[in-house]
């Protein structure tokens, strides 16, 4: 493993989250389940790109409920 994000080159505390390709870090891996879902959904990047930022912001509001 090589303890950075492979996206945004942050540390990693743990192990980080694989994808096929990569080491991401949580933020970025939670970018990238909102895209690839996006794009999987409706198959264009404007969806994806909608779908990403809807995916950050309840995550985001989950984790300050709890």
């Amino acid at each position: 493993m090589s303890g950075r994000c492979d996206n945004c080159r942050r540390r990693l505390s743990g192990e980080g989250r694989r994808t096929a390709t990569r080491v991401l870090c949580a933020d970025c891996y939670t970018q990238f389940t909102g895209l690839a879902a996006g794009f999987l959904a409706a198959g264009t990047a404007e969806d994806a790109i909608s779908t990403a930022g809807w995916h950050q912001r309840v995550k985001d509001a989950r984790g300050r409920e709890s």
